[in-house]
């Protein structure tokens, strides 16, 4: 792996600190192994956060993709995801797990512009879409980035990952 200054890996869905950048390559769909979308083909979403509207708007890009698919739970659905926030001095900026829970790291965050909030969250989605990370320049990529729009990785991993649901 090639040395880089101020990469942030991020391995599914935990942000760690390294000094080491992933290898870029032709454009090519990454998906996990789990996601979160309900039977119904939506994920429905629950819980608290001060980085709320960042989320809101994180959510908004995979929607503006795919209208829909995730959306905010009420009496009438099930939950699939709950939202919440930690502080701790720890390599994780933002942890998804296929238990259906969405923490942010409010040590790191708290320091963020409000582009890179929406990058941690967006991309903390795409990993309860079923997304992994991919290469520099996507949503997807493992790093905070100022990247909040959906690359053709980020698109066509998304569109694997759907056809699963």
């Amino acid at each position: 792996m090639k040395k880089s200054k101020k990469i942030t890996v991020v391995v599914v869905g935990l942000c760690i600190f390294s000094g080491f950048a992933l290898p870029v390559s032709a454009a090519t769909s990454a998906i996990l192994d789990w996601h979160l979308v309900g039977k119904d083909k939506h994920i429905d979403w629950t819980g608290n956060s001060k980085y709320l509207t960042e989320f809101v708007e994180g959510t908004k890009i995979w929607n503006d993709y795919k209208p829909s698919v995730i959306r905010e739970a009420t009496e009438d659905t099930s939950v699939e995801l709950t939202i919440s926030d930690f502080s701790e001095v720890s390599a994780a900026v933002g942890v998804t797990s296929s238990r259906g829970t969405m923490k942010f790291n409010s040590y790191y965050m708290d320091d963020y512009s409000d582009v890179q909030k929406i990058n941690v969250c967006g991309h903390e989605m795409g990993h309860a879409l079923g997304l992994d990370h991919n290469q520099e320049g996507d949503l997807m990529f493992a790093a905070v980035t100022d990247v909040i729009t959906l690359s053709e990785n980020d698109k066509a991993s998304y569109d694997e990952s759907y056809a699963r649901y």
